[in-house]
C-alpha cells in the first residue's frame, strides 16, 4: 500500500498510522489508536467513543478478511473531524448482512453507517486489497 491510497489531510493536521496483524485482538488496539488520537487532539468523549466503534467494527471487517495477514490503521483528520482508515490484502469488499435483533454479528456496516458522516471502501489503488474509510462528524 502506498500513501496515495489512502486520503491526504491538508499540510501539518496530525494523524497517527499502524501495522498490525489481523487477529482478534488487533480490534482492542484499534480502538486504543483512535481514543489516543482523538484524546490528544481535544475530541469530546462522544465523538471519541462514537470513533471507536466505527474503528472496531472497520478492524473486525479486516480480520475476517484477512486473518493472520498485516493491515494497516490511519486515523487523521479531514476538515476537523476523525477520518478512520483501514486497509487490509483481500480484495473481497464488504457486504451488508440481513440485519436480525438477536444476531451476534452482520451488524458492523450498519453501526458504521449509522455513525458516521460518509463512509465507503474503495479498492487499492495497487490493486492489492482494499481500504475501507470512515468519515465522522466533527
Amino acid at each position: 500500500m502506498n500513501d496515495l491510497d489512502l486520503v491526504t489531510p491538508a499540510p501539518g493536521l496530525p494523524e497517527v498510522r499502524l501495522t498490525l496483524l489481523a487477529v482478534p485482538s488487533t480490534v482492542v488496539l484499534a480502538r486504543e489508536l483512535v481514543r489516543y488520537a482523538l484524546t490528544n487532539w481535544g475530541f469530546d468523549r462522544e465523538v471519541i467513543n462514537d470513533s471507536s466503534l466505527v474503528m472496531s467494527e472497520i478492524v473486525t471487517n479486516a480480520v475476517a478478511a484477512a486473518r493472520d495477514q498485516q493491515i494497516r490503521l490511519r486515523c487523521a483528520l479531514n476538515e476537523g473531524a476523525p477520518l478512520l482508515e483501514c486497509w487490509d490484502p483481500s480484495p473481497e469488499l464488504p457486504t451488508r448482512c440481513p440485519e436480525y435483533l438477536m444476531a451476534e454479528n452482520g451488524r458492523g456496516l450498519a453501526l458504521i453507517s449509522a455513525y458516521a458522516k460518509e463512509a465507503g471502501t474503495r479498492p487499492s489503488s495497487t490493486g492489492e486489497g482494499k481500504i475501507v474509510w470512515a468519515q465522522m462528524p466533527a
